[in-house]
């Protein structure tokens, strides 16, 4: 299993795109794939200045909408709909209610199902456990786009962990995830190497 954890978010996508291209496999001539990624980013809400100044603004906004309301974003996606609790609610009032009676419980579990029409939303199941005094949060994805789209639904995953954790009066601890597809599409390549570029010069440990 390949496991990938930074201090922050940002050098985790930036470690993510770099191991997906570098180990991938080139599936259908139109993407590269890693299967079983494992990575772990912090949860906190520190600024991170590469996802600042190398995120996109657009698809970051979209991407809240599909996990934090109940229109569809741009791609026509919505998941806040598609979440279900213990007690079937589609919020996290079911998870936070359990972890209040049952701080240590392993079945503070939100999953997010598709419609029937042959759709799986890309996140699949979220689960929260309390251990040592911190909220830690756990993820499984059935694929992410390493380059476009992990790093934004990482930002909400965040968030959403440091709901629960402020519900329980706990701190948010780390987010890890597995994902089953971590990918790159040939046609962003380009924009994949600009962005490689200037991510790996804002890493501290970065050398001329």
């Amino acid at each position: 299993m390949n496991c990938l954890a930074s201090g922050s978010l940002g050098k985790t996508w930036i470690k993510l795109v770099q191991a997906t291209l570098a180990s991938g496999v080139s599936v259908n001539n139109e993407y590269r794939e890693l299967l079983g990624m494992q990575v772990a980013f912090p949860a906190g809400t520190d600024l991170d200045a590469i996802i600042e100044q190398l995120g996109d603004r657009d698809i970051i906004a979209e991407m809240e909408k599909v996990f934090f309301s109940d229109s569809e974003n741009a791609l026509g996606h919505s998941y806040a709909c598609l979440m279900s609790g213990p007690a079937n609610r589609h919020d996290l009032q079911d998870v936070i209610a359990l972890l209040r009676a049952e701080p240590l419980t392993k079945r503070a579990v939100v999953t997010f199902s598709g419609r029937g029409n042959g759709k799986v939303p890309c996140i699949n199941v979220l689960q929260f456990l309390v251990r040592n005094g911190t909220l830690q949060t756990i993820y499984f994805a059935r694929g992410q786009d390493a380059f476009k789209k992990f790093y934004a639904d990482g930002l909400c995953l965040a968030k959403m962990a440091r709901r629960v954790a402020a519900e329980l009066g706990l701190a948010a601890g780390g987010v890890q995830g597995f994902i089953g597809s971590s990918h790159v599409y040939h046609a962003d390549q380009l924009a994949i190497e600009r962005f490689l570029a200037a991510g790996t010069a804002l890493l501290p440990d970065h050398k001329e």
